[in-house]
């Protein structure tokens, strides 16, 4: 190269290789002054901008690369962040759901508990009444099968007489005795004609519904002694215990009698044949009694009245 190639060279401006734009007037000079020159120069500046084209290209690739790859990215993010959202929402669901049953059996066991309390305090007031009853019934069954002891029978001898060696006569002891079984009176001694001894009475047995409540009136058969006799006499011919149409000695003390027994022991054969009169007074039965005993020298027998019942005797 010439001294003027390389002056003309000098003379171009830089952008003029990449740029095009218009030469100096002094380059365009150069040039036309070396046309030579300037052509062997050419290939070297399309080499250039090729490179930086290519440069270009392969950098606005990697970004759009870049940029794909980050929005795969962040679609992959975002996908998984759904689908951990749907999943978290279906467990949220779940637990509702879930809770929602709960509530609802929690609901329905506080229905059937206090359903159960209700019924636990039902039967509790059913127990309480039946052991109520229970015990009403006790008390009555008891007071129906209370005995009373009203007399007491001493037999004190025994044999025949020297007048009639074939015959026997019985003499006894008839004490008459209160509710604590002390006697009333002293006692009275009595023969009769045989071995057997007969007790006769007149007894009021009263409806059980007044003897279960233990009624002060009605609580208990009433029992009046009539007389004693023996199986080898006839009983008009017996030995009278209580005067007739009195009331009982065990149920007096009282200046007063109650008037219901009074009435009762003195109509007695009137209540006795007329039933529904009786039973205005709450009377089930009046009738005559006449237990008997073979008696024995030197037993003694109690007379007892059950409550419910009627007279009995008793060997000691």
């Amino acid at each position: 190269m010439t001294p003027e190639d390389s002056a003309g060279l000098a003379g171009l401006h830089p952008c003029s290789l990449f740029l095009g734009s218009e030469e100096p007037p002094a380059t365009s000079a150069a040039r036309s002054r070396a046309p030579s020159a300037f052509a062997r120069t050419a290939p070297v500046a399309g080499t250039f901008q090729s490179v930086n084209v290519f440069f270009r290209t392969v950098v606005l690739l990697v970004l759009a690369l870049l940029a794909g790859w980050w929005t795969l990215f962040l679609r992959a993010k975002l996908g998984a962040s759904e689908r951990d959202l749907a999943a978290r929402t279906a467990e949220l669901t779940a637990a509702r759901g879930d809770l929602e049953e709960r509530r609802i059996e929690i609901e329905r066991l506080g229905r059937e508990l206090e359903s159960r309390v209700a019924e636990i305090r039902r039967l509790e007031t059913v127990v309480a009444e039946q052991e109520q009853r229970i015990r009403a019934l006790e008390l009555a069954n008891r007071l129906l099968k209370v005995q009373h002891r009203v007399a007491r029978l001493e037999v004190l001898a025994q044999g025949a007489p020297a007048d009639e060696p074939g015959h026997v006569r019985t003499t006894v002891r008839f004490t008459e005795l209160g509710a604590d079984g002390e006697p009333l009176a002293p006692g009275r001694e009595l023969t009769v004609e045989g071995r057997r001894v007969y007790v006769e009475s007149l007894v009021i047995q009263f409806d059980d519904r007044y003897v279960e409540q233990g009624d002060a009136l009605r609580g208990s058969s009433l029992c009046l002694f009539q007389r004693l006799f023996g199986e080898d006499q006839k009983p008009a011919e017996g030995v009278a215990l209580d005067a007739r149409g009195q009331q009982p000695a065990v149920y007096g003390g009282d200046t007063t009698p109650d008037p219901v027994h009074a009435s009762l022991w003195a109509r007695f054969w009137d209540y006795a044949n007329d039933p529904a009169l009786a039973r205005e007074l709450g009377v089930r039965a009046l009738q005559g009694e006449a237990p008997f005993v073979e008696a024995r020298v030197g037993k003694t027998y109690r007379l007892e009245l059950r409550a419910a019942g009627g007279l009995v005797i008793v060997p000691e």
